[in-house]
């Protein structure tokens, strides 16, 4: 029998509502500035399963980025384009 994910079992736990779990993270550079995606996955909502929170590296310091695509989806590859492609439109117009 395969072994459930403790975040999958999060209904097991009284008083916890949603689970997420980062499950990749990367680097693209745009004009020769880097961006941080982070993809994580929901165990809560099979709505948005999936979901990418981008960070920009100021001053030596990883920040979430003022006005984030927060591009979400059911399928992790795909979401994960779909911010980078939002990103690359965006930055380099």
């Amino acid at each position: 029998m395969p072994q459930i994910n403790a975040l999958e079992d999060f209904r097991c736990f009284q008083g916890i509502t949603e689970s997420w779990e980062l499950m990749k993270t990367g680097l693209i550079v745009i004009r020769e500035r880097m961006y941080k995606l982070e993809l994580w996955h929901s165990f809560s909502n099979p709505d948005v399963a999936y979901y990418v929170a981008v960070y920009v590296q100021e001053e030596g310091v990883w920040r979430k980025m003022a006005d984030p695509p927060f591009p979400v989806g059911v399928e992790a590859d795909q979401t994960l384009r779909s911010a980078m492609a939002f990103l690359a439109e965006q930055l380099a117009a």
